[in-house]
């Protein structure tokens, strides 16, 4: 690859060769058998680009509202784990990097920085992952939950 990259199998080399394998294999893969990533992969190589030519692009807005929020394109940061594997200041950077693109980062409940890090560290709509799991006592995180509710713009709960 000569230049910047351009997709995301350009970019996932790229991860491949910065990371120790450990890190990498843990990002590039899916939960259990794989079965969801695989259907992903094959949900998007049936989408094909047709790109215009000689059309004007001067005024394109792709801007959209999330839940009543405007972010500059329809794409969000998923929920993912161990950003602190791929950068010194792990969720921090990705919250930075969020606000960068006026688009909205949900935090993860897995997250490798803490709720007040991210909070504090730039001024962007941030959304939170609370996975409610089975017979979990959240009691004693109770005041950990609602004190970050109050400061972020949405939850996303996940229950399996």
């Amino acid at each position: 690859m000569e230049g910047e990259p351009v997709n995301v199998n350009e970019f996932q080399e790229l991860a491949r060769q910065a990371l120790p394998k450990i890190y990498y294999d843990y990002y590039s893969g899916g939960a259990e058998d794989e079965y969801t990533l695989k259907q992903n992969v094959e949900a998007f190589q049936g989408i094909t680009i047709r790109p215009r030519i000689l059309v004007d692009i001067s005024r394109i807005d792709l801007s959209t509202t999330v839940l009543g929020y405007k972010i500059s394109a329809p794409i969000l940061i998923a929920p993912s784990a161990k950003h602190k594997w791929a950068h010194p200041e792990g969720e921090v950077a990705t919250a930075r990097a969020a606000a960068a693109c006026d688009t909205i980062m949900i935090l993860s409940y897995r997250s490798t920085c803490t709720i007040e890090e991210v909070a504090s560290s730039c001024n962007a709509v941030r959304f939170f992952q609370c996975y409610v799991l089975c017979c979990s006592n959240y009691s004693s995180e109770s005041s950990f939950f609602v004190s970050y509710f109050k400061s972020q713009k949405g939850t996303e709960f996940i229950r399996d």
